[in-house]
């Protein structure tokens, strides 16, 4: 069962991870007193293998549920061997050859815990699709981790906001947790109903005629996308409004796709020789991106490009227009050890 252990902290049912059953969880339960499960063959060993088979046991991997004896893809990989060999344990004691070897009074030797293969872990992905398809929920990690700069850029809106921008155009970071092809019965032609999720909740998208022919690809399970679209302004759907499709973007193609702009700023007074060395850099990672020079204070010319002042006063923004970038963490980390302030931000 759920059950709160602090303030902070739910413990997750053993009995909802799908696959395993009422009598695999009560199994569990009555061999756990004799002591802390010490590896996957000691799980093996001392539960109802019958109760406890072997789908129950890769669910309860692929959960996370034994991560403290081994990575999971090394379980998953020896979990064949690991089954065969604790149920030859408990086939030896059931028929009482534990007690004597050969009727020489010596005991009979007992199985050892087989070794778990040396395989590479699964990638993140994966490791997080198996988790969801058993927990319903991504527990270990969430897909949207690793784009955070994307998300800080593209903040402004999120699955629970939703409600506070109806009738506006969105743009929506999150992950694809289901979708579901329609037909209409007015015209006959497929559309899409899209589940997405970010760190806040979940939201309903609403994929239509050419917009869903193009983006249906883009829209697969557990892929991270840009939605944009507009908000449902109808009535009914006051509390949770659907987002109306115009496009999906992998989330990953982002900065190349030219949507994230660089932007350098640079004080009064920035040596020539670190900015002809920023310039350097930045001349290597050719992109899509536009770039941008901000002058803190003063006057200076912006590297790369002719640009164009925009207002009077204050810090002075230029746009090149002569180089494009590719606004990848290692050009931004490589422009920071130049010692020069780079901003990304929204084109």
């Amino acid at each position: 069962k759920f059950t709160p252990v602090s303030d902070t902290t739910i413990r997750f049912g053993v009995g909802a991870c799908r696959g395993v059953g009422e009598a695999a969880v009560r199994s569990i339960l009555e061999a756990r007193p004799a002591g802390p499960f010490e590896s996957l063959f000691d799980l093996a060993t001392r539960v109802d293998l019958k109760a406890v088979g072997k789908r129950t046991l890769e669910a309860l991997i692929a959960a996370g549920a034994c991560d403290s004896f081994g990575h999971r893809s090394q379980l998953m990989a020896g979990l064949e061997r690991t089954v065969g060999e604790a149920q030859l344990r408990q086939a030896d004691a059931e028929s009482g050859q534990g007690s004597l070897f050969d009727g020489g009074g010596e005991e009979a030797p007992v199985r050892e815990a087989p070794p778990l293969p040396d395989v590479p872990k699964w990638p993140e992905a994966e490791r997080l699709a198996r988790e969801k398809e058993i927990l319903g929920f991504f527990i270990s990690g969430h897909p949207l981790e690793k784009f955070q700069d994307e998300l800080a850029l593209f903040g402004g809106v999120s699955s629970a906001t939703l409600p506070e921008h109806r009738d506006r155009k969105v743009e929506l970071p999150c992950v694809v947790t289901a979708v579901s092809r329609q037909i209409s019965k007015r015209n006959g032609q497929e559309w899409g109903r899209i589940t997405v999720e970010d760190f806040h909740g979940t939201a309903t998208v609403l994929a239509f005629g050419e917009v869903w022919e193009t983006s249906r690809d883009v829209l697969e399970q557990d892929a991270a996308v840009l939605v944009r679209g507009q908000v449902s302004g109808r009535d009914r759907d006051e509390e949770d409004p659907p987002i109306f499709l115009d496009e999906a973007v992998p989330l990953g193609s982002v900065r190349s796709g030219g949507a994230v702009g660089l932007e350098l700023r640079l004080s009064r007074g920035e040596s020539v020789e670190r900015i002809q060395a920023a310039t350097a850099v930045l001349q290597g990672s050719p992109g899509d991106a536009p770039f941008y020079v901000t002058l803190e204070n003063g006057e200076a010319t912006e590297p790369g490009g002719n640009g164009s002042r925009n207002g009077q006063g204050g810090p002075k923004r230029f746009r090149s227009r002569s180089l494009r970038v590719q606004p990848t963490a290692d050009l931004v980390a490589e422009l920071e050890e130049q010692g020069v302030s780079v901003d990304r931000g929204e084109d």
